[in-house]
């Protein structure tokens, strides 16, 4: 009898680790998507299959395209800036279950008339497409141990038509602008991650001088005493013509110091300190043609 079911509990151990292999195979092709970041709207584009070599429980794939650049310049067509910032991103299958993937290998070419030029990725799938116009043809490559997977993009990078400048008393829509970014990289040098803030708009191209704000009580960041705050604004364009520095009254949300930044100093650094650990900041944005102020924003944060 105790043998017997020493025997059934193996057997149902057998079956689950079964279950398990079967539904890390049971993966279909992912689906590979172009993300670009353009202000504070995001466009995300689902790229073309090419050559397909894929093997799951739901199937084989077996797909062969001969020339990638000539059927790329057939897909339709996506239009980027020079230097325009982008992502990639992998989304699994509807119809497999399972993981898409484990450790997978992504790489992305631009082709030209036959010529390569490599993308470099960050950790992130994230990169910036060149600067020289034209179009071309993105190839994204995803290898997951024996299987792989090629996709194609038509991609058009065109000259940037954004408005850098105030024109005729008028900024370009506030939903095209880009945001300023704010991280928090402590004392032993990490890369940084985006710190907890709100970003708003007080007035647009429609300012007058008491153009009302009310500041948000809002959730505090997680800091510790050595870390530091870097606020980035240098891809705002056209670039603000005056930022402050405004510390809040956490009792009442009223300003209680304010301190003019010199606007070619971006990164901005804030280290903390145990004066500011629980302290509530503004970082004001204006845009201004003399003593008109044409746009006004504020990056609120908390430290605690």
């Amino acid at each position: 009898m105790y043998k017997l079911l020493k025997l059934f509990v193996l057997m149902l151990f057998i079956f689950a680790l079964t279950g398990c292999f079967g539904e890390d195979y049971d993966v279909g092709v992912p689906t590979a998507l172009l993300q670009l970041e353009i202000g504070l709207q995001d466009q995300q584009t689902q790229l073309t299959e090419a050559n397909i070599s894929w093997s799951s429980t739901s199937g084989d794939v077996e797909k062969t395209i001969d020339n990638i650049e000539e059927f790329g310049l057939l897909q339709d067509k996506i239009k980027v800036s020079q230097n325009q910032d982008a992502s990639l991103e992998f989304k699994e299958n509807e119809e497999n279950g399972g993981d898409i993937w484990t450790d997978p290998t992504v790489t992305a070419t631009l082709w030209k008339n036959g010529e390569q030029i490599d993308i470099e990725l960050n950790d992130n799938r994230e990169f910036q497409f060149p600067t020289n116009e034209g179009t071309y043809v993105l190839e994204v490559k995803f290898i997951d141990s024996a299987n792989s997977a090629q996709y194609v993009g038509n991609i058009v990078i065109e000259k940037s038509s954004g408005q850098t400048k105030i024109t005729d008393g008028k900024l370009p829509e506030f939903t095209l602008m880009e945001i300023p970014s704010i991280k928090n990289v402590n004392s032993v040098g990490a890369d940084g991650v985006v710190f907890d803030n709100s970003y708003s708009e007080v007035c647009w191209n429609n300012c007058s001088d008491n153009s009302a704000y009310n500041y948000p009580d809002i959730h505090s960041g997680d800091v510790e005493i050595g870390d530091d705050i870097l606020i980035d604004w240098h891809k705002m364009k056209p670039h603000p013509t005056e930022i402050n520095l405004l510390q809040i009254n956490t009792d009442n949300y009223e300003v209680i110091k304010k301190v003019n930044i010199d606007i070619t100093n971006t990164p901005l650094e804030i280290e903390v300190d145990e004066e500011n650990i629980d302290a509530q900041y503004a970082l004001e944005f204006l845009w201004k043609e003399g003593n008109k102020i044409n746009g006004r924003t504020m990056l609120n944060f908390r430290l605690e």
